[in-house]
This record gives C-alpha cells, sequence and structure tokens, in this order.
C-alpha cells in the first residue's frame, strides 16, 4: 500500500463537461444525533444561523457553478467537487487532555479464564468493522494554489522548509484508485463492514467568490474536498451517502486536525490526527487509496474479539532506536522519530518493520497514544509537508500504534508480577520478596545465574484456533496463520539488532530442542544500583527489568509462561485475595481506565500500587490487572501455504507480509513497466489478499498512458459501481 495518504491521484480521462466542471455543493445539515457528536450537532445548528447571515442562497444551494469566477483555462482543468464546512478561524489551538476511552472486548466474566488458563472468548455477531480511508485530488486546482501558498511561507533557513523535487508530484497524483480501492472492499469484505469513512483535504474559501457571494465571514467556513465521481445529489438524510449496506461518510482535516494550521500535504501528520475521528467503531481498518482486496476477506485478517488485533510486523526488518537526521526522505525519517520516543519511554531496542498493506487501528489506542506524547502528535500535525530539507522526525502514527500495543501488553505482564503480586502495598521490596521473585522463574536462591528455557504451548494449536474461529461464527483462512498471541509473553526478546527470518513459535510441531531459551542474572536483573534508584522499592525492580535492563524483563517473561503451563499466564497474576484498601482521604479518580503512567520517559513515571491504582475504595489487585491487560491484546499472523504454492508467489513478487494472507507491493514507473506489473498481478491474482499499486512515475510526459494502462485495468477488475458514485 503507499506510504502517502495526504495525495489522491485519481486519473479522470472524462472530457465530458458536465463531469469536468468544478462545483461547490453544501454539505446537508441533517445529522443522526445518535451517530454524531455534540460539537456537530452545534456545527449543524450554528450553520443554519450562519445561511441567513452569510447571503443564504450560496449555502442552500445543492450546486454552485464557479466557472464565472475562475479563469477559463483554470476552470477547464479543475475536476473537484467540494463542501462547504463550517470550522473555527485558523488557528485551531491542540486538543486539550482527556480522559482515556475504554476497550471492552471481552466480557468481564471472562477475563479471568482468559488470561489465567488461556481459555478463550468469543462474541458471536459481533460489531461490523469501519474501513477509514486518506485521500486527496492531487489534480485539483485549490490544493496546488494552497500547496503554493504553504511553500511559500516557508523562511528559507527554516529545517521545515518542504524539498523542492519533481518526485514530490508523485506524492499528491491521483489516478482513480480511490474509487477502486473501495469497490474492491465492497466486494471482498462487504459482509463485514457497515461504513465507509473518507478524510480529506480542505482549503480557504476564494476571496473573489466570498466577494461574489457577499460572505461576511469567510474565515468561518472552508471548502471540503469531495471525489469528483461522488454523487452529491444522493448524499441522505444522515450526511452520508449508502450503497446497499454501507454507509460512506466524508470528513475533512479541519473537523479533526488539533492543531489545525491550514490545508496539510503531510500523510504522516493526516496520521497522528486519526484519534479525533468521531463515529467510528473501536477497532477500524486504515487503507490508503492505492490498495485493493483482491480476495474475499474477513476480520480474522484484521481484529477478532478472541484474539485481539491483528498485527503486521516483519521480523527481519528492524528500524533502529535512534533519531535520524538532515535529509532523509521516504518514511524511514518518521520510523527513527518514532522508535525514538517508543525507546524513551519503554526501553532502547530495535523494533520490526511495519508491513505495508492495510492496518487495524484501535481508537482508544491511538487516543492513548496521543496522550502519552501531546507535544509530538502536535507538532508533527503543524507540519504541513513530509519531505523537508531537515528538522527532526514526524510520528508515524501507525508504526508506533503496533509497537504501543505490544510494549503496553509487555509493560502489563511485568508490572502485575512486580508491583502488585509480589511487592508490599507500600512498594517495600526487601529480601523475602527478592527471594520470592527469583523462585517464581525458576531460580535457586543463592545462586547468581540462572537459564531458562521455553516450553510447547497451546494458545495458538492449529485446530484450537480454528475451532474458536468457527464458533465465533468466521470461516478460518487457509492463507492466514496466527504465529504468535500476546498470551505466549514477548515477541521481539530474540530479535536483537538484525531480526529474525520467524516469530518465535511454542507450537507442538517444533523441536522442543529449538525452542527459545534465554539467561537471568540476579545481579544484573533484581539489584537496582544506588544512582540509578531504591534497590527496596518494588517499583524502581519494576523499572530497572522492564525498561534499563529490558533483556532481564524479555527472560523473566519467558520464565513466567513457561510456569503458567501450556495455556494462560497464572505465574502473572497476583492472589485473588489480595484486596488493596481504600485509602482515607483520597481524591476520585479523573479517569477509572486502568493503565499505566502516561509518561514520555520511563525514568520519570511513578508506577508503584498507590500512584498507579485510584484507592477511593477498595480495589482487587488481581481484577484491575486484567483489565489493564485485556486492553492490549494481539496476535502476530504470517502467511501460510504449501512449498509449491510459495515458490510460485515468489516468482510474482507477493510477499508474505505478517498479519494477512500474502499481499503484492508493486511500483509503476512507466507505460511499458505498468502493463507488465498488471500481467504479473493476473497471474498471481487468486493467491492474493492485498494488492498496492505505488506511483513512481517520475516523467510528466508518461503520466497520461501510464494511467489509460491503470485505468484500463482498474474498470476491468472492478466493473461494479458503487450506488453512491455518478452514473
Amino acid at each position: 500500500m503507499s506510504r502517502r495518504t495526504s495525495r489522491g491521484r485519481c486519473w479522470n480521462l472524462s472530457r465530458d463537461p458536465s463531469r469536468s466542471r468544478c462545483r461547490w455543493t453544501s454539505r446537508k445539515t441533517r445529522r443522526r444525533a445518535s451517530r454524531r457528536t455534540s460539537r456537530r450537532t452545534s456545527r449543524s445548528a450554528n450553520r443554519s444561523e450562519n445561511k441567513s447571515r452569510d447571503s443564504g442562497k450560496v449555502w442552500r444551494s445543492s450546486q454552485i457553478d464557479v466557472f464565472p469566477i475562475l479563469p477559463s483555462s483554470t476552470a477547464e482543468s479543475c475536476r473537484s467537487s467540494y463542501l462547504p464546512i463550517e470550522a473555527s478561524p485558523l488557528p485551531i489551538a491542540p486538543a486539550t487532555k482527556s480522559t482515556l476511552r475504554p476497550v471492552n472486548d471481552l466480557p468481564a466474566e471472562c477475563l479471568e479464564a482468559h488470561f489465567a488458563l488461556g481459555e478463550l472468548c468469543y462474541i458471536r455477531n459481533t460489531n461490523p468493522i469501519d474501513v477509514l480511508w486518506t485521500w486527496v485530488n492531487g489534480s485539483d486546482v485549490l490544493l496546488e494554489e494552497a500547496k503554493q501558498v504553504a511553500q511559500n511561507d516557508y523562511d528559507p533557513e527554516d529545517p521545515y522548509r518542504p524539498v523542492r523535487s519533481l518526485t514530490q508530484a508523485r506524492l499528491y497524483r491521483e489516478h482513480d484508485e480511490l474509487r477502486h480501492s473501495m469497490r474492491s472492499v465492497l466486494a471482498n469484505f462487504r459482509a463485514y463492514t457497515a461504513r465507509f469513512h473518507l478524510l480529506t483535504a480542505d482549503f480557504p474559501i476564494p476571496t473573489v467568490y466570498a466577494e461574489k457571494h457577499n460572505i461576511t465571514s469567510p474565515e468561518r467556513w472552508r471548502l471540503g474536498q469531495v471525489p469528483q465521481w461522488l454523487d452529491l445529489q444522493k448524499e441522505t438524510n444522515t450526511g452520508g451517502w449508502r450503497s446497499g449496506n454501507v454507509e460512506l461518510t466524508v470528513l475533512h482535516h479541519a473537523e479533526i486536525f488539533r492543531p489545525y494550521n491550514g490545508t496539510n500535504f503531510n500523510s504522516l501528520a493526516i496520521e497522528s490526527q486519526l484519534s479525533h475521528v468521531d463515529d467510528i467503531s473501536e477497532y477500524f481498518i486504515y487503507m490508503n487509496d492505492d490498495l485493493f482486496m483482491m480476495n474475499p476477506m474477513s476480520p480474522v485478517s484484521f481484529y477478532t474479539p478472541a484474539y485481539g488485533i491483528v498485527l503486521n510486523l516483519q521480523s527481519n526488518l528492524l528500524v533502529r532506536p535512534q533519531r535520524l537526521t538532515g535529509r532523509n526522505q521516504g518514511e524511514w525519517r518518521s520510523l527513527g522519530e518514532s522508535n525514538y520516543l517508543l525507546s524513551t519511554r519503554f526501553g532502547a531496542r530495535h523494533r520490526p518493520y511495519v508491513a505495508h498493506e492495510a492496518k487495524t487501528a484501535s481508537r482508544a489506542l491511538l487516543h492513548e497514544m496521543a496522550e502519552m506524547w501531546p507535544d509530538s502528535f502536535a507538532r508533527t500535525a503543524t507540519h504541513r509537508f513530509r519531505e523537508t530539507e531537515e528538522g527532526d522526525g514526524d510520528v508515524n502514527a501507525m508504526f508506533m500504534h503496533s509497537h504501543f500495543v505490544v510494549e503496553r501488553a509487555r509493560e502489563a505482564l511485568l508490572w502485575a508480577w512486580v508491583v502488585a503480586r509480589i511487592g508490599q502495598e507500600d512498594d517495600a521490596w526487601s529480601e523475602a520478596e527478592a527471594q520470592r521473585a527469583w523462585e517464581e522463574i525458576g531460580g535457586v536462591w543463592g545462586e547468581n545465574d540462572l537459564l531458562v528455557k521455553s516450553g510447547y504451548r497451546d494458545t495458538l494449536d492449529k485446530d484450537k484456533v480454528q475451532q474458536t474461529l468457527k464458533a465465533s461464527g468466521y470461516k478460518a483462512q487457509s492463507l492466514t496463520t496466527y504465529v504468535f498471541s500476546s498470551l505466549d509473553g514477548y515477541p521481539y526478546a530474540g530479535l536483537g539488532i538484525t531480526g529474525q527470518p520467524e516469530w518465535p513459535s511454542f507450537t507442538t510441531d517444533k523441536d522442543e530442542g529449538r525452542l527459545p531459551r534465554c539467561r537471568v542474572t540476579f545481579n544484573e536483573c533484581f539489584v537496582v544500583e544506588s544512582w540509578e534508584g531504591d534497590s527496596n522499592r518494588a517499583s524502581e525492580v519494576f523499572k530497572n527489568i522492564a525498561f534499563r535492563k529490558s533483556k532481564c524483563g524479555d527472560c523473566i517473561i519467558m520464565a513466567l509462561v513457561q510456569a503458567s503451563g501450556r495455556l494462560g499466564l497464572s505465574a502473572f497474576l497476583p492472589d485473588p485475595q489480595r484486596i488493596l484498601p481504600a485509602v482515607f482521604g483520597s481524591l476520585a479518580a479523573t479517569d477509572s481506565v486502568p493503565h499505566l503512567p502516561l509518561v514520555e520517559d520511563w525514568q520519570v513515571g511513578n508506577f508503584s500500587l498507590r500512584a498507579v491504582i485510584p484507592r477511593t475504595h477498595d480495589v482487587t489487585a488481581r481484577e484491575w490487572s486484567l483489565q489493564l491487560m485485556q486492553r492490549y491484546r494481539y496476535v502476530i499472523g504470517r502467511w501460510h501455504s504449501s512449498a509449491k504454492l510459495s515458490v510460485q508467489l515468489m516468482l510474482f513478487n507477493v510477499f508474505p507480509f505478517a498479519g494477512d494472507t500474502p499481499s503484492m507491493f508493486e511500483r509503476v514507473s512507466s507505460p511499458r513497466n505498468a502493463a507488465s506489473v498488471l500481467k504479473k498481478v493476473e497471474r498471481a491474482r487468486s493467491n492474493i489478499g492485498l494488492l498496492c499499486i505505488n506511483d513512481d512515475v517520475a516523467r510528466a510526459n508518461q503520466d497520461a498512458e501510464v494511467t489509460r494502462v491503470l485505468k484500463l485495468w482498474l474498470d476491468t477488475r472492478w466493473k461494479r459501481s458503487a450506488a453512491w458514485e455518478r452514473r
């Protein structure tokens, strides 16, 4: 899939004047109260008032022709439609701190059996999974004008000034992929979704237009871009469009960016604001417009209540924990910045690359990330271009999201064991606690070294997984296999700095002698040096093994997973009888969602029981820990096929990216190359789950012919129009 979400590349070859005219179309003010936030309800009400003040005939008109106010050359080339949206005058301030959103995808009565015994809970008839696209029409005259204005606003010495390069054009080209990407999802995922969301750009109202129509407060309105092929006359009373059981809604940057300084061209900035998208399913699929579903797919590849989020990670390609400086085009500067932030919070390590395919995201965890790194996310939102001359990298929200889930799960396991299970209520850690901890992981008191050997686990037994998915109402996909579960510990322990060809696996088809093993040293792991912290505090011992000496934490997790048996994580959990009594005079918690500190640097976090768990009433340490752990459940997947099929797909450049069915990533650079790529796709088509066709055309004079080749193939592959498309 594309790495660039702030551009669209729709290639509209029509020369029909009726389909090539720029129109501004009012967004209808009717909103279904139960499907919109109070902010939107207020916005709609205010809009009605402003219609009368700002020349009502303008905003009531269903379509307004803008040819009379644009130069003829501009009007002839413009193929865009717009929806007027009300927005606060720029700049819009950053979001204020807010309470965390709950994650309740497992029934409360199921948590004990799930984590202690490894019993898989499932819910039939779960909520549909929404799909979100980000897109812009790069051919839009207003987008080009806004881009030029934004580029000129930068000082020549500003490190965040955009790179002046002809290759930048590929970031914004539009080849009609979005329409066919949506068609592909309708064809292959319709049964599991009910809503599509499109997030796109908006622009200031041109002065000539405001003057012509006597708009007295144009700063309060912006023009939101919509796809030229979207039939605006088919908008429903709820403010969206429908195609059968699926509803399409269109959002614009001004509606979600906090802060917002104007039209943004940076895909990383856009992704950093996804936590502000309201009225979207708790778990949703994030797509780019050049990504297509090639065959029927199900939630098994994205998210199920039984197993959690499916992560798309590559164990053999790692990102260093250092920032990259200078001009580093592409995504690697953002990956370095993001892993630097992750390492400062969770301990330094090389972390796996997140595969380029559809990504599953949790709205609650995106919000939690923004609460943990508010300055970094807000700063990224102000960077209007992705490729800049210098400056620190932006946060890569989708890369961070995958690792945030994994690291929060690891942190929860170690905290539950060290602080909630073994440490004293007042955070004291004496020799008795140290001895208990050492012996629980298999050590002999008085000895300093321990060799830990992992054992077989049944969490991802093939028959067990298939039975669970079937009971959940899903058909097991033969090309999707789960290879690691958060119920089996921590997956990054053996990756080192170069990675591994495979994820650790504990199924019985593996040679027991080749299962992972590690070594723990008592003095290194359980003794905190005086200049580093207080070794008599459980929370300081936790920080030592979890972050400062991260290999200690990795190996301890392996030991405790082994101690838990073949299923579950019982060895980590506090005693069911451990009650933390209410503390007199404690203030009511402002955030009732169980979580560990939202600090950017682990060294300044207070992880003691009293600091972490609100004590306005008696709390069961075990129940609180279970609620914490269920927030961060995941599986890592791997493509599964026969050896013969593996060879065939490798010949076609079909990569078995983790977490999904086979994905094919192809770059198109010329008309001849485009034809060759599409032939390759057709030969491998029946075995592909996801396809990405990336625009790498460097010569402008080849663009039209590449468009023709791609358009012909797209129209042939997905012929069936959605009901919301213009006829």
